[in-house]
């Protein structure tokens, strides 16, 4: 039997937190600080991979940190359109008073997540890496 505290509440968004092919779901409270949140990402993806994740442009797989000051988080540009690249959300202090209604995220939001030491100062649109499908290839059209 759950515990109480172990339930989602109605009110909780779920987050979608993206990275080369991967997509972690995360359900939070609109007041849950971003410290938790990113806590909460660290435990998953240390749980569920790992040997680090991987990418398509790189031969070896990408460390998962130990630290969530070592995380720095994105939203899309164009919330239609992910391929526009990412902003960086300012949670690079930890994400102590941040939450994802201070910052204006909604139920659903995209959240793309990346991983820095000692925090490099790099551009977002670099820093981000995301894969899509290729919906031409998917779905080519019909003659």
């Amino acid at each position: 039997m759950a515990r109480d505290d172990d339930e989602i509440q109605a009110t909780a968004f779920t987050l979608h937190f993206k990275y080369s092919k991967y997509t972690v779901l995360l359900f939070a409270d609109p007041l849950t600080p971003f410290s938790t949140i990113k806590t909460n990402l660290l435990v998953i993806l240390k749980e569920r991979y790992p040997d680090g994740l991987s990418r398509s442009d790189s031969p070896s797989p990408t460390k998962i940190p130990d630290s969530i000051l070592d995380i720095v988080l994105g939203v899309p540009i164009d919330p239609y359109e992910l391929s526009k690249g990412w902003d960086e959300l300012d949670t690079r202090g930890g994400g102590m008073i941040e939450t994802p209604r201070s910052l204006g995220l909604k139920d659903g939001s995209k959240i793309a997540f990346a991983f820095v030491e000692n925090d490099e100062d790099k551009e977002a649109k670099e820093l981000f890496y995301v894969e899509y499908p290729d919906l031409d290839a998917l779905y080519p059209e019909e003659g």
